[in-house]
């Protein structure tokens, strides 16, 4: 009996070491495959993150905004740029990709020099303001006013459209260089 004991010991101490073996194979397995998923997990979040910043863009594509032109003829803008030489610009305002309207019969063209024209920033310095008519209902308009927008000096000016008690309505920036 003592034999068969001893080989019966021998069985189990063989089953047991197959059954470790299996048992690290597969837990190899299951890790491997937790890392896959935090892979893919990663894949999907950078995905989603790459989505959220797509919807930023498009909801920028889709605010009002404010830039500058040459000139506003014939219904076209020419000369549309964020960088000009010194003079007088088209002051252009549109509202509609939000869908909005100007809500008010004057506004006001807020105009501020934010950088000196090596680019460095200078506390903000309010250069004029000018006093517009429009209607309420306007969605795109263009402001000209060759005495009073008017760039004379480089660096970067901010143009802020408002309403009369000062709330914004949209705003710009542009760049003016030397000749």
């Amino acid at each position: 009996m003592g034999k068969f004991t001893g080989k019966l010991n021998f069985l189990v101490a063989i089953l047991i070491a197959i059954s470790l073996v299996i048992s690290c194979s597969k837990l190899k397995e299951l890790d491997k495959k937790e890392k896959d998923n935090d892979v893919t997990k990663e894949e999907t979040t950078k995905k989603d993150e790459s989505k959220k910043d797509d919807s930023k863009r498009e909801t920028k594509s889709s605010e009002s905004k404010l830039y500058f032109c040459e000139q506003y003829k014939n219904g076209e803008e020419i000369g549309v740029s964020k960088r000009f030489t010194p003079g007088w610009l088209t002051v252009m305002v549109d509202l509609r990709p939000a869908g909005k309207t100007l809500g008010t019969g004057k506004v006001e063209l807020r105009i501020s020099k934010i950088k000196d024209e090596d680019g460095k920033e200078i506390s903000e310095k309010i250069i004029k303001t000018v006093p517009f008519s429009v209607q309420a209902d306007w969605d795109y308009t263009y402001f000209e006013d060759h005495d009073n927008i008017k760039f004379k000096t480089p660096g970067t000016y901010k143009v802020v459209c408002q309403k009369v008690d000062g709330t914004p309505i949209v705003e710009g920036q542009v760049e003016v260089v030397p000749k």
